[in-house]
């Protein structure tokens, strides 16, 4: 839940702030957490694998977080301020969050996090350029991995 449906916000398109409690009608259980925590989205993800691996059926684990950009490239996202964002930025960043744990439990260091951060734009320019040369895949392959079953 990135807080904006589209372009409009949340709070002002739907009756119910949890998201999650819509599965309460089917007897589905659930919970939201804060999805610029990374330790509590492990948390709550454990929570939810832990539910569904014994067996107690699906779980809804809703992730609250907050995107900075529009919803596409044609969104410029003109239905919030420049200082909403900024100030989600500076006081609730997920990645900041983690970089400051890492930091100031020294559990790494400033170098280190330049070195891991090298090697992820690396991975990701590998990932794009091997994208952009592999060709198109077969239509017959929109159908591989679907796990849904039709209705008889």
């Amino acid at each position: 839940n990135n807080q904006y449906a589209m372009g409009t916000s949340q709070q002002r398109s739907t009756s119910s702030a949890e998201i999650y409690e819509r599965g309460r009608a089917f007897g589905i259980p659930g919970e939201a957490v804060d999805g610029m925590d990374v330790l509590a989205v492990k948390a709550a993800g454990e929570t939810a694998v832990a539910h569904c691996r014994s067996g107690n059926g699906p779980y809804i684990l809703e992730i609250k977080t907050y995107r900075y950009r529009g919803h596409s490239m044609s969104d410029p996202a003109k239905y919030r301020t420049r200082e909403e964002v900024q100030k989600i930025r500076e006081e609730k960043d997920a990645i900041e969050h983690v970089r400051d744990l890492l930091l100031t439990g020294k559990h790494c260091t400033e170098e280190d996090l330049k070195a891991i951060d090298k090697d992820i734009k690396a991975v990701v320019n590998e990932s794009a350029e091997f994208a952009k040369q592999s060709p198109e895949p077969a239509l017959d392959e929109l159908w591989t991995d679907i796990y849904a079953q039709a209705e008889a």
